[in-house]
């Protein structure tokens, strides 16, 4: 039996996914719903908070640009999925 992880919005008393399955279709599932926290952009990431722990570390700024261009595309994932 293969787990699929997939995110998905709750909306209207119904999950929608962020993409298709690749399921045939009268396929029974069992669903585990997990909820996610929802990003404040006021509130600096977790991984901003560790600037001062890391401060010795040269390419910080990269590590941190690649962790928000990543979740601006899951972002948009969710949103076309819409």
């Amino acid at each position: 039996m293969t787990t699929i992880t997939i995110q998905a919005i709750y909306r209207g008393g119904v999950l929608e996914l962020a993409g298709k399955l690749d399921l045939p279709e009268n396929t029974p599932v069992r669903v585990m719903v997990t909820p996610m926290p929802v990003a404040n952009p006021q509130q600096p990431s977790s991984f901003a908070s560790l600037r001062g722990i890391w401060s010795h570390v040269e390419f910080l700024d990269s590590i941190e640009d690649t962790l928000r261009k990543i979740r601006a595309q899951s972002s948009v994932l969710l949103t076309c999925a819409r």
